[in-house]
């Protein structure tokens, strides 16, 4: 106990885990972030044997797994060698423009739902509701030449993550499945969540009293999103070979059989308040 009061909001080196007081739950609980080191993968691999012999004994009911976005599609394949994609005539169009290589190009047509914009040596997307750089794609931490791409199904990848765990363990945890994204105009990348399973990834604050008594209106809590965030100051972004952090300590009362896919964290452009801006801004400069 005389550890946690000592590490409590920062890395305890002794024991290799992150300590938080409060990640805005009400239960008062001490949530506790263990980073999992894993061996390097380059090719697909079988990922809840991997999960089960690093965790078997650690696992307990309630918590939460948060797993690398990348390291998922690792797993299962999401790897491509850039030389061996036939680019388009429209990747070949956006490659002059924005000065990028074609195969890439290429990819993120594939990868992507919409093309926004860009800028030179990147294409603004939308993928799956999220808005992301070049959909996604990755060229960090895979072999040179190589580049990975999101899982294809995230919410499926964990929903069989969870449900391996619990019938092998009998352990009934959460899962989230995370990457690490730009803000705009912040400087820096901060977690965001790609999927959730077993938990309330989003708290609906509507119509609860703030201190002062006035009613939420709009207010959401994207919890998924602040666990992935909090878990990326233990995945970190380059050789810290940590794609897992155990998350232990939330509310019981937050879990149950609960499925999010990257389209129920999304909202629509005439909800997004930067976005629709943004439209009316750009329309009021052409008129």
């Amino acid at each position: 106990m005389k550890c946690v009061q000592r590490c409590r909001f920062q890395l305890c080196r002794n024991h290799g885990r992150l300590y938080l007081s409060h990640i805005a739950l009400r239960s008062g609980n001490l949530i506790t972030l263990r980073p999992v080191k894993v061996p390097r993968a380059k090719t697909a691999f079988e990922l809840v044997p991997l999960i089960e012999g690093l965790l078997r004994s650690e696992l307990r009911n309630g918590d939460v797994l948060a797993i690398s976005s990348k390291y998922v599609a690792i797993s299962e394949g999401r790897t491509i060698v850039l030389k061996d994609v036939r680019p388009t005539p429209r990747a070949r169009e956006l490659a002059q423009t924005y000065g990028m290589d074609e195969h890439l190009c290429e990819l993120i047509l594939r990868e992507s739902d919409q093309i926004l914009g860009g800028i030179p040596g990147f294409l603004l997307t939308s993928h799956e509701g999220l808005l992301t750089p070049n959909a996604g794609i990755d060229k960090s931490n895979v072999e040179h030449g190589v580049v990975a791409l999101y899982p294809r199904r995230p919410e499926s990848s964990a929903r069989r993550i969870r449900d391996a765990l619990k019938y092998d363990l009998g352990v009934d945890i959460g899962v989230v499945i995370c990457d690490s994204r730009l803000m705009p105009s912040r400087r820096g990348t901060v977690g965001v969540a790609l999927a959730a399973v077993g938990f309330r990834a989003i708290l609906d604050m509507r119509g609860k009293n703030d201190l002062f008594g006035n009613v939420l209106r709009v207010t959401s809590q994207a919890l998924a999103d602040d666990l992935s965030s909090s878990a990326q100051l233990l995945m970190g972004e380059s050789d810290e070979a940590t794609p897992m952090v155990l998350v232990r300590g939330m509310d019981v009362g937050l879990f149950g059989d609960m499925r999010y896919s990257p389209l129920k964290f999304s909202i629509s452009i005439d909800e997004d308040v930067f976005l629709r801006s943004l439209s009316a801004a750009r329309g009021q400069t052409r008129s």
